[in-house]
């Protein structure tokens, strides 16, 4: 067994569009970002990540870092050798206190959502995020 150093975890998403996906997490979620930077095509190669360049966005939310990646290029099925670009993040859960204020506050941004809607605070809301990513939300 691999002997971790500690609990944060970070996840990186593929993004097509990095902007529309940062305005989702910085401005909807209300995320810290912490940083934004290129890593150019040399590097990205070096280090195995991929063939291509790409621009990263951190985010921050407790010990976890979110990361968006897009790469510098509109072909990148050359990407998908080296990260499987195509299979990206299925969903992610985030925790609230109150489902249904959440609820109020995504449908006034006009996102629409997978299932029910939720009527008691420690209900469950889905919506199909930036990406197609489901964005699951605990209500408790």
């Amino acid at each position: 067994m691999v002997n971790l150093k500690n609990e944060n975890i970070d996840i990186a998403i593929t993004c097509i569009d990095i902007n529309e996906t940062r305005y989702f997490f910085e401005k909807i979620l209300g995320l810290d970002l912490v940083t934004e930077f290129k890593v150019d095509e040399s590097t990205a190669n070096n280090l195995g990540l991929s063939p291509l360049g790409f621009t990263q966005t951190r985010f921050v939310i407790g010990s976890t870092k979110i990361k968006l990646l897009q790469f510098d290029s509109d072909d990148i099925s050359k990407a998908n050798h080296h990260i499987g670009i195509n299979q990206g993040v299925r969903w992610i859960s985030l925790y609230v206190d109150d489902i249904c204020q959440t609820y109020k506050i995504l449908e006034s941004e006009g996102y629409e959502f997978l299932g029910g809607v939720p009527t008691e605070p420690k209900g469950i809301l889905v919506l199909k995020g930036p990406e197609g990513i489901l964005i699951e939300f605990i209500g408790g």
